[in-house]
């Protein structure tokens, strides 16, 4: 914590890709807290642009790291490594890093200094059920969670302190607010989480689901009934098979779901969940297998 230039002792981060998607995600609402001294580095001018138009000064990495306390990675997983690799060095020591998704510190992709700690947030996105909840119609339609509709967090150490862990874990609640509930769970969990549960199977489940939509519109079906059709049952699916209605599958699509499994799944379809292939999965993501 140190003092800015008003003589106020506030908490400095620094966001690296500050002009991209995530990095003006996560920017406002820090902003709005009033507890923060942001400073932002970004490398594509298009990002620049968008940091000077919103008001705020583009800062050279090596004066944006020096005496910060928070350093937040809005960077694309597949860039990670190779913009870790310059970070981390140059870091003071105590200095604390942020990540926003496991796959770049399940890899082993970040270099490990004693001297500074590391963390890693996802924010789940507002579930299902939850959004029919919120009170005003634009939250509603806040799917991604975009700081309109709850959500909540999943938040891990990879290497630190509680006392360390508590103040980013704040940071990283205020960041995807609102926020119902931050979970701490491992790095290794998460990796679980995602990319295995949610980008490999809940993706790759309702890929599918889109291909069948339209084979079915192109089998003769109108497109219009076809979409109702789908969206609806789609809805109720997820309602009966995660209990959150008092009701059950009738005998027929029981019988339907059975043998759906055969024919759309191979029997060892759940290995995605495996050490050695959500190793694999992240090392792909975050730039291949070196």
């Amino acid at each position: 914590i140190h003092k800015n230039v008003r003589g106020v002792f506030m908490t400095v981060i620094t966001i690296l890709g500050a002009g991209g998607k995530m990095g003006n995600r996560v920017t406002q609402p820090l902003l709005d807290t009033k507890k923060y001294e942001l400073r932002f580095v970004e490398k594509s001018e298009a990002g620049q642009a968008r940091i000077r138009e919103a008001g705020h000064t583009v800062m050279d990495l090596d004066d944006a790291l020096k005496g910060t306390d928070v350093v937040i990675f809005t960077t694309p997983d597949a860039l990670v490594r190779q913009i870790s690799d310059e970070v981390v060095p140059k870091l003071d020591p105590g200095t604390k890093i942020l990540f926003l998704d496991p796959a770049a510190i399940a890899a082993d992709r970040v270099k490990h200094r004693a001297d500074i700690s590391c963390f890693v947030c996802h924010p789940t996105h507002p579930p299902v059920f939850s959004l029919l909840g919120e009170t005003d119609p634009a939250a509603r339609r806040d799917y991604w969670g975009g700081g309109l509709a709850t959500q909540a967090l999943v938040f891990a150490i990879a290497w630190g302190t509680e006392e360390e862990a508590d103040l980013v874990e704040t940071i990283a609640t205020e960041m995807f607010a609102p926020i119902s509930a931050s979970h701490r769970i491992t790095v290794q969990q998460m990796a679980l989480l995602e990319p295995a549960l949610s980008e490999t199977l809940i993706n790759g489940c309702v890929e599918v689901i889109t291909q069948g939509l339209q084979k079915v519109i192109d089998l003769g079906v109108p497109e219009a009934a076809a979409k109702d059709f789908c969206m609806g049952h789609l809805q109720i699916s997820i309602a009966l098979l995660f209990e959150e209605l008092n009701w059950k599958l009738s005998d027929g699509a029981l019988m339907a779901l059975k043998n759906a499994q055969g024919s759309l799944f191979r029997d060892d379809w759940d290995a995605i969940f495996k050490p050695e292939n959500v190793l694999a999965s992240v090392k792909q993501i975050t730039g291949g297998d070196k």
